[in-house]
């Protein structure tokens, strides 16, 4: 269905306030799976992704898989992905975080029953409270290369069938309809994204690893977990073997959150990022 979900103002109202397992495989890349990972107390992630080159060198098939140590933690922020209702990758992706266990529930209501239940909206769109700056998290999931907006979500005050339009936005306009290196982080505000709902839940701790073939390298991304975390980027020859070596040329850990591998040194066939938080 195709009916805006935006309430007008007036002029004096505005200015007040059964598919082959390498076609499954493959569709990991643009539709990232949902996680059943664990809030830490001792953090030590590993977001696998097992990289299959097939004998014809013309791509990877990739599968994500996600692990973690300590028990959950109640009050934790469960990281859901937003994307577009329209399936439109060009339209981009976001991440919330929710914490409020109502609204979990409804986060989670609509990727089991969707925007719609018999014929009536399901209350899908976010109502956030934005602060500038880089958090880390808050990438776009549609793009391979995992992309980091200059803004995240600080709070999710809602989630609603219809907004005013003077607060509908989307990822791509808020981040270049504003000049987010003047703004200190001090001030926030409030959005609405009516062409967006929630796609997949990310879990507490989202780490997903991206790779790209790109002429002659391999370019491996991946999403952060923070700012005082350290990454480092292992492989190994085969899916049996134990033996997780750190992939050469790098002085690892290393505090970034992407890698150029030339396919010359890539000998490995399977790899994985294990993310580690600095000592306080």
């Amino acid at each position: 269905m195709s009916r805006t979900r935006i309430l007008k103002l007036p002029t004096c109202g505005r200015s007040s306030s059964a598919p082959t397992v390498e076609r499954a495989l493959m569709s990991l890349l643009c539709d990232p799976f949902r996680s059943t990972g664990v809030q830490l107390e001792q953090i030590l992630i590993e977001a696998i992704l097992l990289c299959i080159m097939n004998t014809l060198k013309r791509g990877l098939l990739l599968a994500v898989s996600a692990s973690g140590l300590a028990q959950g933690m109640a009050g934790e922020v469960i990281y859901f992905l937003v994307g577009p209702l329209s399936g439109n990758v060009e339209e981009a992706s976001m991440v919330i975080p929710v914490s409020k266990p109502e609204q979990i529930e409804h986060a989670r209501d609509l990727l089991i029953r969707g925007a719609w239940v018999d014929g009536e909206l399901n209350r899908p769109f976010p109502v956030v409270r934005v602060r500038g700056g880089k958090n880390v998290i808050n990438r776009d999931y549609l793009d391979p290369r995992l992309p980091e907006w200059s803004w995240h979500v600080e709070e999710v005050l809602d989630f609603a069938d219809y907004a005013v339009e003077i607060i509908v936005m989307n990822p791509i306009a808020l981040e270049t309809r504003f000049d987010w290196s003047k703004d200190d982080g001090t001030v926030t505000s409030v959005w609405a994204f009516v062409w967006h709902t929630v796609t997949r839940e990310l879990g507490p701790m989202p780490l997903y690893l991206s790779i790209v073939p790109d002429g002659q390298n391999l370019e491996f991304y991946w999403t952060g977990l923070g700012t005082n975390y350290f990454y480092t980027l292992e492989g190994k020859e085969s899916l049996t073997s134990t033996n997780w070596l750190a992939l050469p040329g790098g002085s690892w850990p290393l505090k970034t959150n992407h890698w150029t591998l030339p396919l010359t040194n890539a000998t490995a066939n399977f790899f994985r990022v294990r993310a580690e938080q600095s000592p306080q």
